[in-house]
């Protein structure tokens, strides 16, 4: 199968730190062929470590190239325009999450896409990790009964940062739910379903951006299961464990910085199916066991996954409509933390 010609916008960031790299060594239907960057220096920089010789400070001059599609990873408030001059040119686009500063721009992305024919994708590529598979495989093949709550943290130290465009609301959208909390709403929807309400308590108590540094949500999933999502601009990194975990009826599942970038972590099952009740509650001090799984590279499978819905129309779990799913959920936290009350989304 001929591999997928992507070009990249956003040179530097997340592209620079994973995907090219990952793409370059482990992709199997992808290949970036071409780079472009507002930032010549950061464009120079980064072709010379990958090797890639052609490179533009321009979208119009990347979308001449021989490509067939882009994978789009610049700041957030660039991706409506970047992401629909590409499917304009007929360039399938695979967008970092969020993507797009609020749901109606993506609802316009992803109309866009399907009148034009072409694929667009989001970056939720946390679906990829293999630990996240299994705890989704589990959950599908009832071994942890019914699921009944979720808890998904991904947490740093994120100090304040001259230019930085996550802590300026119009450039990011938000702060610390809307950067990091994405992708854990993404992956308890995943695993339980779709949500139905949320309450949210957003706050900036350690820095003194204009963004939430501080964001606790509680969802209510529409099968009647519970949530917690917690994201924290304020704690240390190496304090940070990033937990994710589930629980059902006939056991859980517990993971340690499986949230995350590296597709690594640790995976932790308890089966314990309690047939009555025990007064006592007597707990053993080995509940758990733990499951070992060879890591993955994360955006080399999302590129992959990307590119074989291009080759072979196997729509892949990062479809636009996450995308517009998770910003819905995120918008309606804004709103109950605005409000101090519990929104629906039905």
């Amino acid at each position: 199968m001929e591999k997928v010609r992507f070009g990249v916008v956003g040179a530097g960031g997340i592209a620079r730190r994973r995907t090219i790299r990952e793409v370059q060594k482990y992709a199997q239907y992808g290949e970036i062929v071409a780079l472009m960057d507002v930032d010549a220096k950061v464009l120079e920089e980064t072709a010379r470590e990958f090797g890639i010789e052609r490179t533009f400070t321009d979208l119009p001059s990347l979308l001449k190239e021989d490509i067939e599609a882009v994978y789009v990873a610049s700041p957030v408030y660039a991706h409506h325009e970047e992401v629909m001059a590409a499917l304009q040119d007929g360039k399938h686009v695979l967008c970092e999450k969020p993507l797009a500063l609020n749901r109606k721009q993506a609802e316009e992305m992803a109309e866009f896409a399907e009148k034009m024919e072409l694929r667009l994708g989001v970056g939720y590529m946390m679906r990829y990790n293999v630990y996240h598979r299994e705890i989704k495989r589990m959950i599908g093949e009832g071994i942890l009964g019914q699921p009944v709550a979720g808890r998904a943290q991904l947490t740093c130290w994120y100090p304040p940062i001259p230019s930085a465009w996550r802590q300026v609301k119009a450039l990011g959208g938000g702060g610390a739910l809307m950067d990091m909390g994405g992708h854990c709403i993404d992956l308890l929807e995943w695993f339980l379903g779709e949500t139905e309400a949320v309450f949210g308590l957003l706050d900036t108590i350690v820095h003194n951006y204009e963004v939430e540094d501080t964001a606790t949500v509680v969802l209510k999933f529409k099968n009647g299961a519970q949530g917690i999502v917690d994201n924290y601009f304020n704690v240390p990194d190496r304090a940070a464990r990033n937990l994710l975990e589930i629980y059902g009826t006939k056991g859980a599942v517990f993971a340690e910085n499986t949230i995350g970038q590296d597709g690594r972590g640790r995976l932790f099952l308890c089966e314990d199916f309690a047939e009555g009740y025990d007064a006592a509650q007597k707990r053993q001090e080995v509940g758990y066991r733990k499951i070992d799984l060879v890591p993955e590279p994360l955006y080399a499978r999302e590129v992959d996954a990307f590119s074989l819905w291009i080759r072979e129309g196997r729509k892949p779990e990062i479809a636009a409509e996450i995308g517009i799913q998770n910003l819905a959920v995120i918008e309606a936290v804004y709103q109950s933390s605005q409000e101090g009350k519990l929104v629906s989304l039905v």
